[in-house]
């Protein structure tokens, strides 16, 4: 065991990103920090909450039920088995460090337990709070309905304390258990994209439940989805009552205060995780052998086919950058493909929701000229235009991307501003056809005129010129350098966290602005929209100018 916790601080101190403590760089980051915390995580928490309640409260009032809490901890499990896959993968094969470990005097049940508690930790920081929101939701709902003693009782809470930090447990053990047996069964195989495809058919099983549960029912919306749990019906639940099976003892636990079902609650999780590592002692071994024949087995590269051509330094440098995002699979993913969120996102919206009578009403009051629906798609719109460029981390991990090497960046001949414009010229290039798809997409179901079109596609390269100058900034003052694999530099990476937190604030900013405008002055509609597009055309103008001076800077005092 001590073996194993050596291991688990060395991964631990290896993962976290060294950030400024001290002078202005110290000042900046302490206040993203306190930005991320108040803007981002403490929202989600709130609304996480409020959520639970109000569905808690209706299952309860009417049916005595605690579905409502057991679907949204499916939910949570069933993302965190998704997203955690293709971390267990590359944690437990494909990490960089496996040639140096597996020579280490320590027995591969000692490392894969190591990684496995270290990826745990690192990848459920966020999902406890989101639990404990849940799970304070439904006290508050269970003690307005039952009364504060028959709700708050201590087994109860200490239910609660336990869900919290061991929900997580299961879908991890569930993905390394997995990884485990599909490296033994597919170890002839030699290719690495099968392993990698498995989160995305997890994706689809996941999601296709889901609908189903909706079947018969005349549509997907939140009244079905309330009726389906109080009968117990719903598809989605039934089958993820068996598949992560001690979270309906933790319901029991938290419902009634049964100590029973709490000890089987703990026991079940107990039983997978040792199932788990005595997976792991027969086949860790194998499947890293399996992992390193699969690294040796990479084809030589044909440049002829390449077709790479003499080109302006710009457009060399644009290529580069372009060429390691589709060839590194954690940045296509994560960086690339997740821009097809809001076309497809507005897709999924219209086509699911034709008989939703509140999108229909919405729809008709803006073709009938309501200002007030015309203020509500603005919002949206600035919010997502903002939000895509962050998501998406292109901006601010422009120089994280560049690991150890991050050096290249002041020895190669290239100018600094012409590197850094590329940068810039990937980010736009890579999301905004996303956005602009999303427009048209939107202005077909919605029903705008071309002219409308025009401006909303202005306003959202207005915003993301704002988002990648601000991303851009961030990163380069202080990039996470010193990560182990592609997917340690976008989860590690403080500085997309707390883009994402000055993004929000920048999006509330001009939202707040845009609503103060149209209820507080005379102003109608359209020149409000006028007033926000030349507002964000000032805020571009002004970031420019000056990020690009930052942006420079750090540029040059980069180690």
């Amino acid at each position: 065991m001590n073996n194993v916790r050596t291991l688990f601080n060395v991964y631990r101190a290896n993962f976290e990103m060294p950030t400024p403590k001290k002078g202005l760089k110290g000042s900046l980051y302490l206040s993203f920090g306190l930005i991320a915390f108040f803007c981002i995580m403490l929202p989600c928490c709130l609304i996480v909450g409020y959520m639970t309640y109000i569905m808690s409260l209706a299952l309860m009032v009417e049916h005595n039920t605690i579905n409502a809490l057991l679907s949204e901890v499916h939910i949570i499990s069933a993302f965190s088995m998704i997203f955690s896959m293709l971390v267990v993968f590359n944690v437990l094969f494909f990490s960089s460090d496996r040639e140096y470990m597996v020579t280490l005097p320590l027995s591969h049940w000692q490392l894969l337990s190591a990684k496995f508690w270290h990826t745990y930790m690192a990848e459920s920081v966020m999902e406890f709070m989101v639990l404990i929101s849940m799970f304070i939701g439904h006290f508050v709902a269970a003690a307005h309905s039952y009364g504060a003693g028959n709700a708050l009782g201590p087994v109860q809470i200490l239910s609660a304390i336990i869900g919290t930090v061991v929900t997580p447990l299961l879908p991890l053990a569930y993905c390394t258990i997995l990884s485990l047996v599909l490296m033994s069964v597919l170890k002839k195989v030699r290719s690495i994209k099968v392993f990698y495809h498995v989160s995305t058919i997890l994706l689809l099983v996941f999601v296709a439940i889901f609908l189903l549960s909706f079947r018969g029912m005349g549509g997907v919306n939140v009244t079905n989805y309330m009726d389906s749990l109080s009968s117990g019906a719903n598809l989605f639940l039934q089958i993820c009552n068996i598949l992560f099976f001690t979270v309906p003892l933790l319901g029991k636990a938290i419902g009634s205060g049964s100590i029973l079902s709490l000890l089987l609650y703990l026991a079940g999780n107990a039983a997978v995780v040792a199932v788990m590592l005595f997976l792991g002692y027969l086949l860790y071994q194998e499947g890293l052998y399996t992992a390193g024949a699969l690294g040796s087995c990479k084809k030589k590269a044909d440049v002829s086919k390449l077709n790479l051509k003499s080109t302006s330094v710009f457009g060399t440098y644009v290529k580069k950058e372009l060429k390691v995002l589709l060839r590194t699979r954690a940045y296509a993913s994560n960086c690339f493909y997740i821009n097809l969120l809001w076309p497809v996102g507005v897709l999924i919206l219209f086509s699911l929701s034709e008989n939703n009578e509140n999108i229909l009403r919405f729809l008709d009051l803006y073709r009938e000229g309501y200002s007030r629906a015309a203020l509500i798609l603005l919002l949206i719109i600035i919010f997502i235009a903002f939000v895509a460029s962050a998501l998406n981390s292109l901006s601010s991990t422009a120089f994280t991307r560049e690991g150890a090497h991050v050096d290249i960046i002041k020895y190669i001949p290239v100018p600094y501003e012409t590197q850094m414009y590329a940068k810039a010229a990937v980010a736009l290039i890579v999301t905004y056809p996303a956005l602009l798809l999303t427009v048209i997409l939107a202005s077909f179901y919605v029903g705008w005129s071309a002219l409308w079109s025009v401006y909303y596609c202005l306003l959202a390269l207005s915003a993301l010129i704002l988002s990648i100058v601000t991303g851009l900034a961030m990163d380069s003052a202080a990039p996470f350098t010193l990560w182990d694999d592609e997917y340690s530099a976008l989860r590690g990476n403080l500085n997309s966290f707390f883009n994402m937190a000055v993004i929000m604030v920048l999006a509330i900013f001009v939202c707040g602005i845009a609503f103060l405008a149209f209820e507080l002055t005379p102003l109608g509609i359209v020149p409000v929209h006028l007033l926000i597009l030349g507002l964000l055309i000032v805020l571009d103008v002004i970031a420019v100018i000056f990020g690009r001076k930052i942006i420079l800077r750090n540029m040059e005092e980069l180690y």
